[in-house]
């Protein structure tokens, strides 16, 4: 087995928890996800899943008291940028002799199908699976979302709810923050606790996003011409002026910082910081009319 592909069946027993996930967390997991769940996390070239690639997938999966994990380094069609090797530690040399995306995905997709899936902001992650399915033609399959981030900022009260900050707060091991397997470990851990914190399964619905089977409903995943040049912006996390449609400055330029294009079932939006409000917002793509350099409106 190389370092590229890692790819194994764990039967939990009491003597043998390679992964360290306790027989309480196994149990809530079953009790909330009777027909099984993945948990699943991406590492990539940028953050927009509309203009950047996957370069290590991973996911770990439960059903009773079996647990599969999945773990591969992708090579890119294009270089690492240095700023997210700083990130992830991922290099061009890693993944030069690693199967392509086309060669990959595809099981990660057999992996996962039939199972309600988790991510901690999950619309990051989801949004590089949904762009590789749509352009390979691949079916969106029936399968429920949920974010453990969202749940999470309903039932733990630690200082912010980014994965680093909730294990730490609720003492779970994580060494190797932003490489896939590890990060999907942690997440799982962190959602069986946000789990076991709801006193009824309906509660559950506070960690949803939606169905992977909605994105069928979005099938153009290109940007329109007219704002194209949002990409370097984003790609360089530059502020940027935009007029938008909607919201209180309707028709106004307002400055952001972007940080990346998401699919969504409803349409493909631009997620940025706005600097007029603070906030972090989901601007519709068809509704960016006009942009500029500049911070200044």
């Amino acid at each position: 087995m190389t370092q590229c592909q890692r790819y194994e069946r764990l039967i939990l027993t009491p003597r043998r928890i390679k992964i360290e996930l306790s027989q309480s967390d196994i149990k809530t997991l079953n009790k909330f996800f009777p027909k099984g769940i993945v948990c699943f996390d991406v590492e990539t070239t940028g953050l927009s899943p509309l203009m950047h690639e996957i370069i290590e997938i991973a996911g770990i999966r439960v059903k009773g008291h079996q647990v599969e994990t999945f773990s591969e380094l992708i090579k890119p069609d294009n270089p690492i940028p240095e700023n997210t090797i700083k990130i992830h530690g991922i290099t061009d040399e890693m993944v030069s002799t690693c199967d392509s995306a086309k060669n990959v995905m595809p099981k990660f997709l057999d992996f996962i199908k039939g199972h309600s899936l988790v991510a901690h902001n999950a619309k990051f992650d989801i949004g590089f699976l949904v762009n590789y399915m749509h352009h390979e033609n691949q079916e969106m399959f029936f399968s429920e979302i949920y974010c453990s981030c969202k749940l999470a900022r309903q039932v733990v009260q630690s200082e912010n709810h980014k994965l680093s900050t909730l294990c730490e707060f609720l003492e779970i091991s994580l060494d190797n923050h932003h490489r896939a397997l590890d990060d999907a470990i942690a997440t799982i851990k962190v959602f069986a606790h946000s789990l076991d914190k709801l006193t009824h399964l309906r509660l559950l619905k506070k960690g949803y996003l939606f169905n992977l089977k909605e994105f069928e409903t979005n099938s153009n995943l290109v940007l329109p011409k007219k704002i194209e040049g949002l990409k370097d912006f984003v790609a360089g996390q530059k502020t940027v002026q935009i007029k938008y449609k909607g919201g209180s400055m309707r028709g106004k330029f307002r400055p952001i910082r972007p940080i990346g294009f998401l699919p969504l079932p409803e349409g493909n939006v631009l997620y940025a910081h706005c600097l007029v409000s603070d906030l972090y917002k989901s601007f519709k793509v068809s509704k960016i009319v006009d942009f500029k350099e500049g911070e200044e409106s």
